[in-house]
């Protein structure tokens, strides 16, 4: 797209872990998205002169201390692409707490591009300093954005180790075989998933291996824990089988002993999203804190079961360019394969569920990379002859328009010179040169005319309303097809590829797969 012909204007909303804490008392409640969505409107409906299609992007629960954010990754993404031509915040703290990661943006990257930055609160607009940016205003501002978010960081931080050392369960979700208790920051035992749990200890204990334990599971029918948890909880993501994981996942934790091990990693530092995992013997053990389900004695026994069945440790090698994006069919779980040098990609669940249909779940990487180089390189054929769709769509859209308006514009007129028929009537029947009758009949025909013609006005207003949004969408979708720009011809996939185009594959039994795009598809879906 050229950039001269861009007309996105993108409202920005962002809200961090440490706003959302903060705000849980009443004096921080304008950090919500709600509030910065309102006051972006009003601001808007301030400034008639500010005029393309607006479009929100949201980072709801990231800090703003770096750009690795969904929402803030698609902005910039749009951005590169030449879509954009404003961006407006509430704020600049939205928008970034990083001071030297901000100011790139806002003073380098932007005005490259020609994109107007406008933050509200900060009384800042890029139109109003032309080829300047700010300067040392708006870099204090970012570098004091900055310094308070840290240090609320460590507020924040500080606070919750506290409670952790005090016994106080301030882990968020609860895990399963516990809910959470009347008093905060307590947990009490689920009676249904405490037994499951209590049962798998017992097993474990007898020696039997962590697969067995999960083949038990499925055989039983027993409920996974996310599959108990959503019923409970509602909105958890839902697994059918129990799997070597999740079975682990329940024989490690100490917490069914009473115990709390209240850290178990630890950030390295304020601000970075980079952690290092404690050893067992580094971690701090908080005895006695809430009723135990199973007793230490059987935890310690169920855990020299996981030891001699541990899996082996990580080699080192990259990881699999395909794996975040494999997904069986059959039940939802991603797909594996191993070491480095295994060919093909299986669904694990069907070695704890050998009767379900994933065992014929399983393609080679080789062919689904050669599916998937194929698909794309078709969706970028089409997607040219797409664009000239839209092409054609736009002068359509825009004939149609000037159609409806002057339509528009003849009904209204005819309705205003009824109305003008009807006080000319009425005048004539005040001054007496119409007689009651006749002024009651000629008034009703024209009511009848008149009202005929504003229900022509009501369908007009319609017709434009449903064509003005079939072009907004149309024009979504343009941009969105915009990614698939730099990968014609490809013959390589690579992590940038994947991350920009693919939302996932799903695979189902006969090698056959469903490639979910990240943009509209333009061919059918089931490829083999």
């Amino acid at each position: 797209m050229d950039k001269t012909a861009s007309d996105l204007m993108i409202c920005y909303y962002r809200l961090s872990s440490e706003d959302v804490d903060v705000a849980r008392g009443n004096a921080a409640e304008s950090f919500s998205i709600a509030a910065q969505r309102l006051c972006v409107q009003n601001f808007l409906a301030s400034r008639p002169d500010l005029e393309g299609t607006v479009e929100e992007i949201v980072d709801d629960g990231y800090s703003g201390t770096n750009m690795n954010r969904p929402g803030m990754q698609r902005l910039l993404s749009l951005v590169k692409s030449g879509s954009v031509k404003t961006v407006i915040v509430r704020d600049l703290s939205r928008f970034s707490r990083n001071f030297l990661e901000g100011g790139h943006y806002l003073e380098l990257v932007f005005p490259a591009y020609g994109v107007r930055f406008i933050s509200i609160n900060d009384h800042f607009d890029s139109a109003d300093y032309g080829e300047s940016t700010g300067g040392l205003e708006l870099g204090i501002t970012n570098l004091l954005n900055q310094l308070y978010s840290r240090d609320l960081s460590r507020k924040i931080k500080s606070v919750t180790d506290r409670k952790k050392l005090n016994g106080e369960y301030a882990f968020g979700a609860v895990p399963y075989g516990y809910q959470k208790g009347e008093q905060k920051n307590t947990i009490v035992v689920d009676p249904p998933a405490a037994d499951v749990v209590r049962q798998i200890f017992q097993w474990a204990s007898q020696g039997i291996s962590i697969t067995q334990i999960a083949r038990r599971l499925n055989a039983s029918g027993t409920e996974t824990p996310s599959s108990y948890l959503a019923k409970v909880r509602g909105r958890y993501k839902v697994r059918k089988f129990w799997t070597y994981e999740s079975v682990r996942n329940i024989l490690q934790n100490r917490i069914y002993t009473g115990d709390t091990e209240a850290f178990k990693s630890h950030v390295v530092k304020v601000g970075s999203n980079r952690t290092k995992l404690l050893t067992e013997a580094e971690r701090p053990i908080i005895p006695h804190t809430h009723e135990p389900i199973v007793s230490r004695e059987l935890y310690f026994l169920a855990r020299s079961t996981v030891q001699k069945t541990a899996p082996k440790t990580p080699t080192g090698s990259p990881p699999s360019l395909l794996q975040p994006y494999l997904v069986c069919g059959c039940c939802g779980n991603h797909l594996v394969k191993g070491k480095a040098s295994n060919k093909n990609w299986r669904c694990a669940s069907a070695r704890y569920v050998p009767e379900s249909g994933c065992a014929e779940v399983c393609i080679s990487d080789a062919d689904l990379q050669a599916i998937l180089i194929r698909a794309i390189n078709m969706q970028c054929q089409l997607r040219d002859a797409r664009l000239e769709t839209f092409r054609r769509q736009f002068e359509s859209h825009a004939s149609k328009r000037r159609a409806i308006n002057a339509r528009m514009q003849r009904v209204q007129a005819e309705i205003h010179r009824k109305q003008e028929e009807l006080m000319s009537l009425y005048e004539a029947h005040v001054g007496g040169q119409l007689s009651k009758e006749a002024f009651a009949e000629k008034r009703e025909s024209l009511l009848r005319a008149q009202n005929e013609k504003k229900r022509q006005l009501a369908q007009l207003e319609s017709d434009w309303e449903l064509l003005c949004a079939e072009e907004k969408n149309a024009k979504k979708a343009e941009r969105q097809i915009s990614v698939l720009s730099p990968y014609h011809e490809m013959s390589a996939l690579d992590p940038a590829l994947m991350r920009e185009l693919v939302c996932e594959v799903l695979v189902f039994d006969r090698q056959k797969i469903q490639i979910n795009w990240k943009f509209p598809d333009f061919a059918s879906k089931l490829v083999e």
